[in-house]
């Protein structure tokens, strides 16, 4: 995690800074009331400095542009914020100071990863009236694909206009599920069934993932994307490499996030790892877990009592449970269907047909 240098004067505003991104895990290594201090910490401290993210106030004492331009050369990258009025002309290219916790996370992250495209204006939800929702898996083979599809297709089946997004890069499955090819062409999607489309984003399609999304929630009532593995999420939410941008996008920019588990043993020592991570990384979207999987009977029962005890202290908006059904998850593997088409009336793909109605509600 980065070690942030702070230079603002404002103390309720510095405390603001200091305090949001030190409950992220980040260093806040020396916080300068004045110029004079923070050039003393920096020309005493080269090495600290090398590798520092600078964050600086335009009411800092003593300072203005020309003095900060001299300390790119010192620190690792500078971002500077508005945080008085006056002298505000002094300054060029410093952001609006965001007032919620999570949206100075989502602007600062975002900096670290690219400093030269990110604005202040990234950090505000683009208007929308269609819902993203983002499925993650907490560990392998826990279903997150299956769970993702089918979601996909009940909200179709409702008339609800949707969109399913592979973006596992890890192990893209959803193509291999249904015997499809030439899906990444990221710039667009192919239509699969009634109100439901699907697509691919890939390396060669990653940057352009802003403007694809704007022009998929312009199309789409729902969109769901298969993102695949989140383990070792806060890393991730600052990583640069391409593998991460859609993560990094849905955990600012989607409604939900939902984290798929498996109920057995390692399945829930998964979930608790990506828990952990959680509770020290803020993220916009909305949080939700699925426990797949589960087992009948009082072993299902403990399965479930385990799975509440673990998700509770983070507040999901959504926690569900998923009964083990075998026979029609491979029935649909060997068809390459959904289980609407394979199997209308198993109990997992009525569960999954409530969940779309409870999303769409």
């Amino acid at each position: 995690m980065p070690t942030v240098i702070t230079a603002i004067a404002n103390s309720e505003a510095e405390s603001f800074v200091a305090g949001t991104l030190y409950a992220q895990g980040w260093n806040v290594v020396f916080r300068a009331i004045d110029w004079a201090s923070l050039h003393t910490y920096l020309e005493s401290n080269p090495a600290i400095a090398s590798n520092a993210l600078l964050i600086f106030g335009n009411d800092l004492p003593g300072a203005n542009k020309q003095l900060v331009d001299t300390l790119q050369s010192r620190v690792r990258q500078s971002i500077g914020f508005a945080i008085s009025d006056l002298g505000a002309d002094e300054f060029v290219g410093v952001h609006p100071l965001p007032t919620v916790g999570t949206d100075l996370i989502s602007l600062v992250r975002g900096f670290v990863r690219a400093p030269l495209v990110r604005t202040g204006a990234m950090t505000q939800r683009r208007p929308r009236s269609s819902k993203v929702i983002a499925i993650g898996s907490a560990g392998s083979h826990t279903g997150c694909t299956l769970i993702a599809l089918n979601l996909a297709m009940e909200l179709s089946l409702l008339a609800k206009s949707t969109l399913l997004i592979e973006a596992n890069f890890r192990a893209p499955s959803i193509a291999a599920v249904l015997s499809m090819r030439n899906i990444a062409d990221g710039s667009t999607w192919k239509s699969i069934a009634p109100n439901l489309a699907l697509s691919e984003v890939n390396q060669s399609s990653a940057d352009q993932l802003e403007s694809f999304m704007n022009k998929a929630t312009d199309e789409f009532e729902f969109i769901i994307i298969d993102i695949g593995s989140v383990s070792g999420l806060s890393n991730r939410l600052t990583d640069r490499r391409w593998t991460s941008v859609v993560t990094t996008w849905c955990c600012d920019q989607a409604d939900e996030l939902m984290i798929v588990s498996r109920a057995d043993h390692l399945g829930h020592y998964r979930l608790t790892q990506v828990i952990e991570l959680l509770q020290q990384t803020s993220i916009r979207a909305q949080l939700s877990f699925t426990q797949n999987m589960k087992s009948s009977g009082k072993r299902g029962d403990a399965q479930m009592a385990r799975f509440l005890t673990a998700t509770t202290p983070l507040k999901p908006n959504r926690v569900r449970s998923l009964k083990e059904e075998i026979r029609s998850v491979m029935a649909a593997e060997d068809e390459h269907a959904t289980l609407v088409e394979t199997n209308e009336r198993s109990n997992l793909r009525k569960s999954i047909a409530e969940l779309a109605r409870e999303i769409i509600s």
